[in-house]
């Protein structure tokens, strides 16, 4: 009877924690669904970024949808470009980092990197900015940039 007493409250206190205490963490791997479509995304955020570190405005625009196109035209971009260029360098190259997921959009985070010269001693150095880029398939054929950001 004893026995009964004490394992009873054990029983129950095991169950209990093994329910209440129970965690899982499962690290998810990246999902290769319409991989196809990716590529052509990501492909085009390449593009878009290698126009703009090599100042290529009429390239860059030319990828954006015709009406983004209209807002953010050649002028805007040389517009653009220099603003960025006063407060952190020159681009001189980029790397990608990372797909966000997000239901029917793909946003990718780019990490760009900029030069300039310290204007007191002359000496040169590098600064990192990130680059998100939402792109999207606009009909399941063609990929479409639908925003883009130094951030």
């Amino acid at each position: 009877m004893l026995q009964k007493l004490i394992l009873l409250p054990l029983a129950a206190i095991t169950l209990l924690s093994g329910v209440v205490g129970c965690t899982v963490v499962r690290e998810y791997p990246a999902e290769e669904k319409a991989a196809e479509n990716k590529q052509l995304e990501h492909e085009l955020a390449r593009e878009l970024l290698h126009a703009f570190v090599t100042n290529d405005s009429a390239k860059f625009v030319s990828l954006l949808p015709v009406d983004m196109g209209k807002k953010f035209d050649e002028a805007a971009f040389r517009k653009y470009r220099e603003k960025l260029v006063k407060s952190v360098g020159e681009p001189i190259s980029f790397t990608y980092l990372t797909t966000l997921e997000l239901q029917a959009l793909t946003p990718q985070i780019w990490k760009v990197r900029f030069r300039r010269v310290n204007s007191k001693n002359g000496q040169e150095f590098t600064s990192e900015v990130l680059f998100r880029v939402i792109t999207g398939m606009s009909d399941k054929k063609n990929a479409v940039i639908t925003s883009f950001q130094f951030i």
